[in-house]
């Protein structure tokens, strides 16, 4: 049997990649939602409240011109808020510095402490406008990670679904094809049909089961067509085997015979020795058949005490020395302990001199056997360009 993959191994396989694929596409996807949630922390977070600071930051700046009784700590403190820590403010300080260094001035007159603070709210308020930029400038890449993301999300179901049916066409041309062909070619057998064999395909498990149920296939048709006696081929193996001559000998075209055995007085003979006796005499006459063929003919247990056999491409001469060495062999074997010695009548037919059909076969060698069997058994009868000859050897 061809090397397969055993289907413990094929299912660990797939669930090992179907697991790893999903660790590896929800770690991607994780980390990439992660990263776009940051920068949307820090776009609505850290650049939202820099921007709040900074709002502050100007209304405070306004409040202290105005008013001037308000303390400067204010705008100081809101200056180094952790809100702002993450921009960069580095003019916004000079311009306070400048500020407050013009407004520690006494010579300093209220336009130039009016200056200098307005470049103060107009430094914050370019800080705000480029905040605000920034978030314009993000917010559409934002959005097409946003988009990017659920694509991404998209894509991995119809790859998860993709997968998943590559792994259900693998199952079924692996698991769940061999074993409906194993099933169909199991109700056959049951059935009767000898000859049906499943496909040896699939994982290992599945063709090893199917290489079993073909070999018990092959066991069951040997044994339907075997004697379970004599281990010759039975009646049914002889009867396929004759159509299947007769196939071949029409075809090209050529002679075949078949001789017809009975044992001599076997009822007397089971009837004083008894049957297991009887039964050996036929295990001794069908060895002895078999040894007396050649390797091209077909022996085969006919029916109870009947024996036949299909000799082919033969001429008259050859199937009588045949027919002779089988019925001259029996008669030669010795007489058991418990047994006593046992002969053969022969009846013999031509193809297609005696009939070109089995049946017609079998009705001249049926009819030659019974002449020999009243000429005095022991002896054969065969036929001869259209004549019957007996010889007579008992």
């Amino acid at each position: 049997m061809a090397r397969r993959t055993r289907l413990r191994t094929r299912v660990l396989l797939l669930t090992a990649a179907f697991a790893l694929a999903l660790f590896a596409i929800t770690f991607g996807l994780s980390w990439r939602a992660q990263v776009a949630q940051e920068r949307w922390s820090r776009l609505v977070g850290v650049e939202t409240r820099a921007i709040a600071t900074l709002e502050e930051l100007i209304r405070a700046q306004n409040a202290y011109r105005a008013h001037a009784t308000t303390n400067y700590r204010v705008v100081s403190q809101l200056l180094d808020s952790a809100s702002l820590s993450t921009i960069d403010i580095s003019a916004l300080r000079r311009r306070m510095a400048t500020f407050r260094f013009v407004l520690a001035d006494n010579t300093s007159t209220p336009h130039e402490i009016d200056i200098e603070s307005q470049r103060v709210v107009a430094e914050s308020q370019r800080i705000i406008d480029e905040r605000k930029r920034e978030i314009a400038r993000q917010l559409p890449m934002l959005e097409r990670e946003s988009h990017d993301l659920m694509t991404a999300g998209l894509a991995v179901a119809w790859i998860l679904i993709i997968c998943s049916f590559a792994a259900v066409q693998v199952t079924l041309r692996k698991v769940v094809v061999p074993i409906e062909n194993l099933s169909h070619a199991a109700d056959q057998i049951s059935a009767g049909d000898l000859g049906a064999r499943a496909p040896v395909a699939g994982d290992f498990e599945v063709a090893r089961l199917a290489a079993a149920v073909n070999h018990m296939a092959d066991e069951l048709k040997a044994h339907a067509r075997t004697d379970e006696l004599t281990n010759l081929p039975n009646f049914r193996a002889f009867r396929e085997r004759i159509d299947l001559e007769i196939e071949r000998a029409s075809r090209y075209p050529e002679q075949f015979g078949v001789l017809i055995l009975d044992l001599d007085r076997f009822k007397k003979y089971n009837d004083t020795y008894g049957h297991l006796a009887g039964n050996e005499a036929l295990q001794r006459v069908s060895r002895v058949i078999r040894e007396a063929v050649r390797t091209v003919d077909f022996p085969a247990r006919y029916g109870g005490e009947e024996f036949a056999v299909i000799v082919p491409q033969i001429d008259v001469a050859a199937m009588t020395a045949i027919a002779e060495r089988i019925r001259a062999n029996v008669e030669a074997m010795p007489a058991p302990a418990g047994g006593a010695q046992v002969t053969v009548s022969i009846g013999a037919a031509l193809f297609p001199d005696d009939g070109a059909t089995a049946d017609r076969l079998f009705h001249a060698a049926d009819e030659r056997l019974y002449a020999a069997k009243e000429a005095g058994r022991n002896r054969l009868v065969v036929t001869n360009v259209g004549r019957t000859l007996q010889s007579d050897l008992s």
